[in-house]
């Protein structure tokens, strides 16, 4: 049997397979895919290609990305695209069928594209190797010019060089090898730029070139080939190109190279079977070895060929070593087999033969114009160089007027500045005497608002304690307390209102000043949070606390952080209406040789602040617009202050902010830790202390005014737990309840006091009670109280009652005007 036929079905056999996976790079271009989808569409080619992974749980999940995309167009397009890689998947597999159902539901998704794209030009690929496989030439030709003619249109040279080449293999089967080494041309001189098209490409002449029996040019396409497999890292590939050179060497009768690239493809393919690469070289290695005499050899390595594989269900791939197996065994004489083999070789032979008539009839009637060809390709040529002169003429001209632009500019420039030389001279000096005279109005300025804020306080601190006596008086008439609550409240106002002056005179004469002494910010931090927790609540607000990461012992001045977390919260809560606020404190590591840096966020889901608000509003006197100020009052002091701040403890305040969202202000302080007492000190110690139970953060400041005159030690606690703790790490002369503060849903008012009286059973214990039971007055003295004082009461009465004398310092209570209503 004619050897070039036997060989031509085997490269038939294989053209189809290795066209597919020249086609599936397109994907990784594809038009208008977004940048993650682009990414998936790469991944899921790259497993089809290598079949080193499922490539269905990526073309799922481009299908959830054309599920969620706004766009039709781009809807269609990743569906298309989609759909595409799994017909390439199941062609791959042999599955025709689902394959074309596949190609048909793609084809009809892109069709509302009105512009050509180039998945569709894709797709029209995928069509024609699938009409290949059926052997339908004349479909196939059609498919793959239609697909040309999308490519051209949208100036895909690489594409159309990929359609030419498919045209090309297509030739190859209806036997017609002077017209598929044409086409094979055609494509190689239209586009280079591209490793696996050119790799594809050099492989498919190469078959040309062997099936014309021009082995040393077929040599020298399988060689370039191979170079580029190796570099592209195929080894696959590569191994499948070795054995079609080996075969084009034995041809050759050069056998020495012949075993040297055998070797080598075994090599690459040893433990990598992938569609039988491994009979296929063995059937090479066999054909070697029979012609360099060695038939034991032959005879072996064809049996392994073959072995597991039933003769009469052989593919095209087995053409070429049915032949090998008929000449060896005629050779060694075991005439059966070779009949056997000899059958088989005979039934492929006139499969194939039928087929090229088939495929051969068909292309004479839809032969591409091969002239017409040429002249596309010499006019896109000719575009290109149109193109590339033409850019170059523009950039030429626009570099000449741009040089000449500049040129003008610089002279004018010199011009002016020689012109207004002595103009500037002179404002720099009407500058300076200006800037002299702004400085000492500043001055002036900073001086007359210290010395009216220091005389207003005075007379203000009045009008406050008196309005506090006062609104302790029962015997008020309602409407008289409503004047007296508006008088207090407008008072505290204007008390806030003189603080701020005066912290932002202090800053403007550089009086400001820090005080850094070891302090335990965690507690600060808490007792902060504390005050803000009730007011946040009544206003309905949640309130986050973060402190898990915050340090505990620092160097730093624990008046002006105190300072600093209050008028962020305070701003927080006042310019949010709902949501909530939070602050968060933790220890970070600093940027470089930066260090531990202290970071303390106050955030909020208030109104937010414009970005281009986002500087003014650490300016004197600035919010973010004036509506601001009349809804929700206040100076604009207070985020001076807290910048001013800021920097005196050696850090910045940021903050980001989106408006209508909210706002997170950030506090960035350098952080010395300090080491922790080592030791709480004694009762003796310490001095005289009381604990207060009371969750109001208006009253616990009235009573901690109350006693801090009369004890060195002043505590709060907000709930009994809390209560119970500093129990346990203190000791006190004294504890009051307030009754509002211990009494839960879940805990008996009796029981909470009773629990706390065990701790330190010594204590002078005092309750703040509303009620008028005597059977329960009894109660709580059985449970351990030393006294129950209804409310309301006197200060001066509740502290003389509650502080036994042993505990009260040298100094004694004046007449204080402060009133407990122990709310």
């Amino acid at each position: 049997m004619d050897a070039r036929v036997n060989r031509s079905g085997r490269l038939i056999a294989r053209a189809v397979p290795l066209l597919l996976i020249v086609a599936l790079p397109a994907a990784l271009h594809a038009q208008q895919l977004p940048s993650n989808v682009a990414g998936l569409v790469a991944q899921a080619r790259d497993r089809i290609v290598d079949q080193s992974a499922d490539p269905k749980p990526l073309i799922d999940r481009i299908n959830t990305a054309a599920d969620r995309a706004s766009d039709p167009s781009q809807r269609a397009l990743i569906r298309g695209t989609a759909l595409w890689l799994r017909a390439e998947l199941q062609l791959r597999s042999d599955d025709i069928n689902a394959a074309r159902a596949s190609i048909e539901e793609a084809q009809r998704a892109v069709a509302p594209i009105a512009a050509p794209v180039r998945v569709k030009g894709d797709l029209l690929l995928s069509l024609g190797n699938l009409y290949m496989m059926r052997d339908q030439a004349a479909e196939a030709l059609s498919a793959f010019q239609r697909a040309y003619r999308i490519f051209e249109q949208l100036h895909e040279v690489r594409s159309q060089a990929l359609a030419l080449q498919s045209i090309g293999s297509l030739y190859v089967v209806a036997h017609d090898d002077h017209r598929a080494e044409r086409y094979f041309r055609q494509a190689s001189l239209l586009y280079g730029g591209d490793d696996i098209l050119s790799l594809s490409l050099h492989n498919s002449r190469g078959n040309v070139l062997l099936i014309l029996e021009r082995y040393r040019e077929a040599d020298a396409e399988y060689t370039e080939a191979v170079r580029l497999a190796r570099k592209l890292g195929k080894p696959v590939l590569e191994a499948r190109i070795l054995d079609n050179l080996a075969r084009s060497q034995i041809e050759a009768r050069d056998l020495r190279d012949a075993h040297a690239t055998l070797d080598r493809a075994f090599a690459l393919a040893k433990g990598v079977d992938v569609g039988g690469l491994e009979r296929l070289l063995k059937s090479t290695a066999a054909k070697l070895a029979k012609d360099e005499g060695n038939l034991p050899r032959a005879a072996a390595l064809i049996g392994e060929t073959f072995e597991g594989i039933d003769l009469k269900t052989t593919t095209q791939d087995f053409r070429t070593p049915h032949l090998f197996a008929y000449l060896i065994y005629r050779k060694l004489g075991e005439d059966r087999l070779a009949l056997r083999h000899l059958e088989a070789l005979k039934r492929l032979s006139d499969e194939a033969a039928k087929v090229a008539t088939t495929n051969s009839a068909a292309l004479m009637a839809a032969r591409f114009d091969y002239a017409n060809q040429e002249l596309t390709i010499q006019r896109l040529k000719t575009e290109q160089l149109q193109k590339a002169a033409h850019f170059q003429r523009v950039l030429f001209l626009s570099l000449g007027l741009a040089t000449l632009v500049v040129i003008l500019l610089l002279s004018v420039g010199l011009f002016t500045i020689r012109r207004s030389r002595n103009q500037v001279r002179a404002a720099n000096r009407v500058l300076a005497s200006t800037n002299a005279a702004l400085e000492k109005a500043l001055r002036a300025k900073t001086e007359f608002l210290a010395t009216t804020s220091h005389e207003i306080r005075t007379p203000l601190n009045g009008i406050l304690g008196m309005t506090q006596v006062m609104l302790a008086d029962d015997a008020i008439a309602g409407d008289v307390r409503e004047r007296l609550e508006v008088v207090q409240g407008a008072g505290l106002t204007m008390r806030a209102l003189v603080d701020d002056i005066l912290d932002v005179a202090k800053i403007e004469s550089g009086n400001l000043s820090v005080d850094p002494v070891p302090m335990d910010f965690r507690t600060l931090a808490e007792e902060v949070a504390r005050l803000w927790t009730d007011p946040a609540h009544a206003k309905g607000l949640a309130f986050d606390v973060q402190l898990d990461g915050a340090p505990g012992w620092i160097v730093s001045d624990p008046s002006r952080l105190r300072q600093l977390l209050f008028n962020l919260l305070s701003n927080a809560l006042k310019f949010t209406s709902a949501g909530a606020i939070g602050l968060k404190a933790e220890a970070v590591q600093g940027e470089g040789d930066a260090g531990e840096r202290l970071r303390i966020a106050v955030s909020d889901t208030g109104i937010g602040i414009p970005a281009d608000k986002l500087g003014e509003i650490f300016e004197s006197f600035r919010q973010a617009d004036s509506s601001t100020t009349r809804q929700y009052g206040g100076t604009g002091l207070g985020l001076t202050i807290c910048r001013n701040l800021a920097e005196a403890l050696g850090g910045v305040i940021r903050v980001a902010s989106t408006p209508g969202e909210g706002s997170t202000f950030t506090l960035d302080l350098p952080l010395l830790r300090a080491e922790p007492p080592t030791a709480l000190p004694s009762a003796a110690d310490a001095g005289t202390g009381v604990l207060i139970l009371e969750r109001n953060p208006i009253t616990r400041a009235m009573l901690r005014t109350l006693f801090e005159a009369e004890v060195d030690r002043v505590r709060f606690a907000k709930d009994g737990d809390e209560a119970l703790q500093l129990l346990e790490l203190e000791q006190f002369d004294a504890l009051v309840i307030d009754e509002a503060a211990l009494a839960t849903p879940t805990q008996d008012l009796v029981e909470g006091i009773a629990i706390l009286c065990r701790i330190q059973p010594n204590l002078c214990t005092t309750l703040l009670w509303s009620g008028q039971d005597a059977e329960q007055h009894s109660q709580f003295l059985d449970a351990g109280l030393t006294q129950v004082i209804e409310k309301p009461v006197a200060g001066t009465e509740l502290v003389t009652a509650a502080l036994p004398a042993s505990a009260r310092k040298k100094n004694k209570l004046g007449n204080d005007p402060l009133v407990s209503q122990a709310a």
